[in-house]
C-alpha cells in the first residue's frame, strides 16, 4: 500500500507543477544594445532597432522551466528577409557568471513535445487515480464514503490548450505617427518561419525550456535581417491581473 501511495504523490507533484503562477521577467538595467523599456498593460518589454527593423521582446514563465518569449518584429528597411524562430538563442547565467544554453523550440517541435508530455502526465494521473481507488477499496473493505457508489476517472485530450500568454499577445503598440498594418501571427500564436517585406510585421511566441540553476540572468538573441538583437532579463516577479 505504501508504494502505491508514494506513486500517487509523485505523479500528483508532476501534475500540479504545471499549475505554477506566471512570472514576468524584468529587463536588466544594462543592455548589450541600445534599448527602450516600454510597458504594455503594466508588463515590461524591451524595444530596439537593428538593421532597419524594430524588435520588441518580453519574457515570462510558468514554473521553473517553461518560458515564453513574446516577440514583435517590424521591417522598416528596404530589404526582404525571413525570420526563423529556430535560430533564436537563449542563455542563462548563474551567480558565478557561468552560462549554459537553454533549449529553444520550433513551433512544430514544441507541439510534438507538449503533446508527448501531456500524454505522459495523463497516463500517470490515471495510474495514480486507480492506485488511490485500490487503496480506498482495501482500507474500507470494499465500501466507500459515498454509500458504495463506484469511482470513475475520465481524461479527455480534447481540452488541450497551449500554455501561452494569450493575455499579452498582440498588445505591443507601434510608436509611429500613423497606424501601421497589424502584425502577422499564427492561429496558435507560436512563431514560425515568416518572410517580412518592407513595412510588414510579425508577432508571436517562441517557447524556451530553461535550466532553473541558470536563471540569475537570461540573454536572448533574436536574428533580424542578417544581425542579432540582444536583450537581457535579470529579475522575475509574479504577474497579477
Amino acid at each position: 500500500m505504501k508504494p502505491r501511495f508514494g506513486l500517487f504523490l509523485l505523479v500528483a507533484a508532476l501534475f500540479f507543477s504545471a499549475c505554477n503562477r506566471r512570472m514576468i521577467y524584468r529587463p536588466a538595467p544594462v543592455q548589450p544594445d541600445p534599448s527602450d523599456l516600454i510597458y504594455t498593460h503594466g508588463i515590461p518589454a524591451l524595444r530596439t532597432s537593428i538593421q532597419g527593423c524594430e524588435v520588441v521582446a518580453e519574457l515570462s514563465s510558468r514554473g521553473e522551466r517553461d518560458m515564453n518569449l513574446n516577440l514583435y518584429i517590424r521591417n522598416h528597411s528596404d530589404s526582404i528577409f525571413t525570420f526563423r524562430p529556430d535560430q533564436v538563442l537563449a542563455h542563462g547565467y548563474n551567480s558565478a557568471h557561468q552560462r549554459v544554453p537553454f533549449r529553444v523550440f520550433g513551433a512544430e517541435e514544441y507541439i510534438r513535445w507538449k503533446n508527448t508530455r501531456d500524454a505522459l502526465i495523463a497516463a500517470g494521473v490515471l495510474v495514480a487515480t486507480v492506485a488511490t481507488v485500490i487503496i480506498v477499496h482495501e482500507t474500507t473493505g470494499g465500501s466507500s464514503a459515498r454509500g458504495g457508489e463506484s469511482y470513475r476517472y475520465a481524461y479527455s485530450g480534447a481540452d488541450f490548450v497551449y500554455d501561452l500568454t494569450w493575455w499579452l499577445a498582440w498588445t505591443i503598440p507601434s510608436v509611429t505617427a500613423e497606424p501601421l498594418p497589424p502584425p502577422a501571427y499564427s492561429p496558435d500564436l507560436l512563431l514560425r518561419d515568416h518572410t517580412l517585406y518592407p513595412g510588414e510585421a510579425v508577432q508571436g511566441i517562441v517557447k524556451v525550456r530553461a535550466n532553473p540553476e541558470y536563471k540569475r540572468k537570461i540573454l536572448v538573441e533574436v536574428p533580424v535581417n542578417g544581425a542579432y538583437a540582444q536583450f537581457v532579463f535579470d529579475r522575475q516577479q509574479p504577474y497579477r491581473r
